[in-house]
Parts: structure tokens; C-alpha cells; sequence
């Protein structure tokens, strides 16, 4: 059995179960399940976990550090889909949906800071799904998380000012906004970085 792997889920374990909103026998059966298909790694910032074209495979959970999700749009740009931080998966979930049929990746998973974790692969997970109930409840829990984030987000993206955007940005990743470049929350906010700078020097010369 993988005792870090668990000490470490013991260090997030009341955050997550109020994230996923699972109890805590869930919680304890889920992480007794997956500990031994548990891999640690470590990554550099600026290091990708996943490369846009290959298939999807692993799933990533954080233990530290910050990673960021996005895609490159057909102009070359990169756009920035969402972040996670510590206790939290980074992964395209589309993408590995998809990994059933061997598409290729169309998301890009970065390390935004130097990034710890364990990573699983999806495959395994798929099995260890099937011999184990428990695991199918407590994944179903994360996927409605997934998808309320994803609502919340989509509210942030077509909000009407850069203002707005900047503002829901700040509810939905608290104390992120220290931790990132002003580029990449720029890409994510879908703004320029000039235009950033001068939203920030109003709130700065605001009375």
C-alpha cells in the first residue's frame, strides 16, 4: 500500500470531501482504492504533463504547485481553459473521454510552478471502476464538480467587460492571481497583457 500517497490524502482530505461533497467513508474507501495505482512525480515550471497530439493517459492529482489547462488556437495562440492548484486533478476530461478511442490529444497541461503529485492511469482507473462501486460514486461526485466548474467558467468567458472577467476569476481561483504571470491570466481572462496592466494600475489609482 502507498502510505505517502495516503498521508498526503489525509492532508487535503477535509477540502476535498466539502469540494465533492462525499462523506468521509467515501472519501477513505475511494483513497484505499486507488492508493496502489497511485505514481508519484514531479515536474519543473514549464514543463508539460500533457502535449497537444498525444493521446491522453494519465490523470493528474496535485499535491503542490500550480498547473494550467489550455489550447492553441487556430491563429497560434495559446488560450487558457482553467488551473489547478493543490489537492486538485489537472486534466482535460474531454480529452480523456476520448483516449477510448485513441484521439489525440487537443489540450496542453503545463506546470505554471515547479508541480508535485501522483499521476494514474486513465485505463487502470477504467478498471478499477468496474471491480470497485465505491470508486464509480466518488468519480461521479468529482465529474459534477468538473461540470459546475465548467459552467462557472463559461459565465467567466462570455461576461461582457474584462473587469467582470478579472472579478469572477478571483471567486473561482482565490489567491491564484499572486501565483501566475500576468500573461498567462491575460490568455485566460482573453485579453491582451497591455490591456491587463492598465486594468491594474485603475484598481491601483482608484480612491
Amino acid at each position: 500500500m502507498n502510505q505517502h500517497f495516503l498521508k498526503l490524502r489525509q492532508n487535503f482530505k477535509a477540502d476535498m470531501m466539502a469540494r465533492y461533497a462525499v462523506d468521509e467513508q467515501l472519501f477513505d474507501e475511494t483513497s484505499q482504492c486507488i492508493a496502489p495505482l497511485a505514481v508519484p512525480f514531479s515536474v519543473r515550471r514549464g514543463e508539460l504533463l500533457q502535449r497537444v497530439g498525444q493521446a491522453s493517459r494519465d490523470v493528474f492529482w496535485l499535491t503542490g504547485g500550480v498547473a494550467r489547462v489550455g489550447y492553441v488556437s487556430e491563429s497560434g495562440n495559446e488560450v487558457t481553459m482553467r488551473f489547478a492548484t493543490e489537492s486538485h486533478i489537472a486534466n482535460a476530461y474531454e480529452d480523456l473521454l476520448e483516449f477510448r478511442g485513441e484521439l489525440p490529444a487537443r489540450s496542453f497541461i503545463v506546470a505554471e510552478t515547479s508541480v508535485q503529485g501522483f499521476r494514474f492511469d486513465w485505463e487502470q482507473m477504467s478498471v478499477a471502476r468496474s471491480q470497485h462501486p465505491v470508486l464509480t460514486a466518488y468519480m461521479t461526485r468529482l465529474l459534477e464538480f468538473a461540470v459546475c466548474s465548467q459552467a462557472r467558467r463559461f459565465i467567466t468567458h462570455t461576461a461582457s467587460s474584462a473587469e467582470e472577467r478579472l472579478a469572477n476569476f478571483r471567486e473561482e481561483y482565490p489567491n491564484l492571481e499572486r501565483r501566475i504571470s500576468q500573461k498567462v491570466l491575460a490568455s485566460y481572462l482573453q485579453i491582451t497583457p497591455a490591456y491587463l496592466s492598465q486594468l491594474m494600475r485603475r484598481e491601483q489609482e482608484a480612491p
